[in-house]
Order: structure tokens, then sequence, then C-alpha cells
């Protein structure tokens, strides 16, 4: 299941047909694909170690609270602001560095998160990304640590947060809703130079949950988890991760989906699936050639990025399993007039080692190594999050989908 980052609704992925295919007798993976991955950061002083998925498609860091006392908290890491001592009480979006007390009035911020409504507080701390062991040899003394507003969650339903693997969201795009204090990728890299002010995904193209199942690299991008060049492409949209597909091939030819002025895409770490409108996505079905049978040679889904065809084979796209075979795609429901159309999620990334230049603005695309090893000490000037994988059953994954609209602040 994917996350939903501040000011993001959810929508399920699977509903009939389209998303699981009847069939009997078809040959099963090894394990089923992650449906998310996650990594862990440290927030405030001394260091609180949280589970989070790192999600391009939102801004900001969302964690629970040590106020929060339900069940689904309980069983999750919760941050305690008291216990840290650079912690500051934010009362107001529009006040994102003055500090309050704990009797002066605040804000309460009420969010959508898989279809859940819950609030949460503003707090202010200490931020910071690669720190701890990469492997039972190899401690990372480096870190990159930054100053940050986030929201800490006061209330969670036991469905559907009690069986999460991972207590929040760090967003990763290049804006947050309410100011540039709640950015936490604002605080990570705006000190640093161009050349490092980028971060990179790695998620193993076998899709296996668990450990090494990918890696989260600040400050650069590793060779060795690439077969090829880096292609880059421009950001289409500024404060965004989307960016300009030309159109869709299938076995190679032009499938006419986006027209002369191409086709929005986000580059969505968070996001379980691909996903197209839904008159798209069931058009390719038909010319991919994929049956209620789980039979047959689908063709390549290609996605044609400045100039170049970034092509999936049919086993990227289709999980096969005892129960049939699972198309790893769904529609999106609405799409709006500056937002993305197509939604590149983990079947993307996980063909495609991506790198995201943040002051640069261009997203970078190479072929992923398959078996690569994410346990290797990085490189200096950079920081290594080793990424795990978890599978949420019966299988089902949700997408991100950006709504600036969505999530009102209320006064308590």
């Amino acid at each position: 299941a994917a996350v939903v980052g501040p000011y993001r609704a959810l929508r399920a992925a699977h509903h009939g047909p389209i998303g699981l295919l009847e069939a009997n007798d078809v040959p099963r993976r090894s394990a089923p694909v992650a449906t998310q991955y996650y990594g862990t950061i440290q927030v405030g002083q001394p260091p609180q170690e949280f589970r989070v998925v790192f999600d391009t498609g939102s801004g900001q860091l969302i964690l629970p609270s040590s106020k929060c006392g339900d069940s689904a908290c309980e069983e999750h890491r919760r941050f305690a602001s008291e216990k840290s001592t650079s912690a500051a009480q934010i009362g107001w979006a529009d006040e994102p560095t003055k500090a309050i007390s704990d009797s002066e009035d605040r804000d309460t911020k009420t969010l959508s998160l898989f279809g859940s409504d819950v609030s949460g507080e503003f707090v202010r701390d200490r931020v910071c990304v690669g720190t701890g062991y990469l492997s039972a040899s190899h401690l990372q003394k480096g870190a990159f640590c930054g100053l940050a507003d986030f929201v800490v969650l006061t209330e969670e339903s036991e469905e559907p947060f009690g069986a999460l693997a991972f207590d929040g969201v760090l967003g990763l795009a290049t804006n947050s809703p309410d100011s540039v204090e709640f950015n936490v990728l604002h605080a990570l890299l705006a000190d640093k130079a161009p050349a490092a002010s980028i971060f990179s995904f790695y998620l193993n193209p076998a899709g296996a949950a668990g450990p090494g199942a990918g890696e989260l690299l600040l400050g650069g991008y590793r060779q060795d988890l690439m077969v090829s060049e880096l292609h880059w492409a421009p950001v289409a949209t500024n404060d965004t991760w989307q960016v300009l597909v030309q159109d869709l091939t299938i076995n190679g030819k032009p499938a006419g989906v986006c027209g002369k002025a191409g086709c929005l895409a986000a580059v969505d770490t968070g996001a379980s699936l691909l996903m197209t409108p839904g008159n798209v996505l069931w058009s390719l079905v038909s010319k991919l050639g994929v049956n209620d049978e789980c039979s047959g040679n689908p063709a390549p889904l290609g996605f044609m990025i400045a100039g170049k065809n970034m092509e999936l084979a049919s086993d990227d796209y289709i999980e096969h399993g005892s129960d049939g075979c699972r198309l790893m795609m769904a529609s999106l429901t609405q799409v709006g007039k500056d937002s993305a159309s197509i939604v590149l999620g983990y079947p993307f990334l996980r063909k495609f080692y991506t790198v995201f230049d943040y002051k640069r603005k261009q997203v970078g695309f190479a072929s992923a190594a398959h078996g690569a090893s994410v346990e290797k000490p990085p490189v200096a000037g950079t920081v290594s999050v080793p990424l795990l994988g978890s599978v949420r059953e019966p299988w089902e994954a949700v997408h991100l989908a950006s709504s600036a609209a969505a999530g009102a602040a209320a006064a308590a």
C-alpha cells in the first residue's frame, strides 16, 4: 500500500477485472512485488528514528505524535517533541518560525490519508537523512540535515494505519502548500552546491520485498546501479517532478495517446502503480494484448521522454501469481488542468534508476542494474538510505494524487 502526503487524496488502484485478471495455473514469482518502499530518518536532538516513505509527490513530513493515544499510533514510533531539546511548537502555518507555548491557541491540520480523516499539529525541529549502519560492518557518519516544520498526527484510525510497516511519510517534492519552511527537501539541499543538490532512487528490478529492496542516495548517484548512461529530461512544470511524455508506445510504435502537446507525467516515488486516465488505460490493455486468461505475449509498453523511448516489458507491468495475474496499472479518476495525466510509479522506477536534480530542474533515467548490491559504502559527499519493501495483503495498492485543494486547516 502507498501512503499519502499532506494535501493529497488517495484512490484505490485495483477495482474489477482491470486489476486482477482471472486465471489458473499461472507461474508464480518467487515473492510478490513490493507495494511500498521505506527507509529511516532521524528527527530532533537527541535523534528519534522513524521509518518513512520517501515521496516525490508531496512536500512535507508527517509523523505520529506522542500525544496520539490511538492504537494505530501506539503500534508505531511516535515523535515526542517533549524529549527533543531542539523542538519548537508552531501554532500557525503562516507563522512557521514563531514558537508558542502549550497553553496558546494553535491550528489543527486536517488531512485525508488512505480515505480516512486524521488531524495533527505543527512542530519545527531538526530532520536528518542518511545516518546509521548501512551494513553490519559499515557505519555511515555523514548525514544531510536541516531545520523544517512538519505535521505530527494526534489521531489515526486502526484501519488502515495499524497494519502499515512504516511510521510516516517524508515528502521530496520541490514545494510545500503552506510555506518553504515546511519543505524538507529545501531544508536538506538549499545550501548544497548544484552538483550535490540531487538525490537518486534505486529499486531492485526483481521487486522483492524485505531488506535490500532499494536505496535512496542524497548528494549524487551510483554508476554501479546503472547499466546505461543517464538520459536527462527537464521538468515540465515548475515546483514539481513532472516530465513531458511525448507519447506512449506499444511495440515501439506511437500509440497516439498524448496528442501534439504531449502528456504530463509525475515521476512518483510514492505510487505503487502506473496510472493513466481510465479511457487511456482500457485502450492500452486492449492494444497491449492483455487478457483475462493471462495468456499470450503482451507487447512492451514505452514512454517517449525527451526523445527516448523508455520501454517496459510485460513482466515489468504484470505480476503473475497462483490466483491469476495482476496488472500493475490503474486509472486516474480526475485529471486537472495542470496536473499529471500519467503517473510513473514503481513498475517504471524498478526498471529505471532515477535521479532528481533539485537546482537544475531535471530528472535523469538509466536502465537499472539487476542484482546490484546497495550495501556498498557511498562515495564521499553522498549519504545512503537503504530501502525496505513491504507488501499489503490482500494485494492492494493505492496512488497518491496531488491535490492542492485537499486538506483543510481548521482552528482548534
